[in-house]
């Protein structure tokens, strides 16, 4: 993906790749805490080569996530899911 060109940006640069699982813990069934990659630049939308730990944050939420995403591709709606605001990436 960083080698195909796509005009100004690479292939890569222009993605949003979303990784996760729906379990932090598969033995106890816990979902409080979600491993999440997020690959990309998504067209120069995304800063990279950060870290997040949202584990202190009461509001965090996946759909946040994805709701802060479908803002980045330009997709304006008021809620996804349980998510009424987007997640500051």
């Amino acid at each position: 993906m960083q080698v195909t060109n796509e005009g100004e940006r690479t292939l890569l640069e222009n993605s949003m790749i979303l990784l996760t699982s729906s379990l932090w813990d598969g033995y106890a069934h816990d979902s409080t805490q979600l491993p999440v990659v997020l690959v990309g630049n998504g067209g120069g939308t995304i800063q990279g080569a950060r870290r997040h730990d949202l584990s202190a944050d009461p509001n965090r939420k996946l759909c946040r996530l994805h709701l802060a995403l479908m803002d980045l591709m330009g997709l304006k709606i008021d809620h996804f899911g349980d998510a009424e605001n987007a997640l500051g990436i």
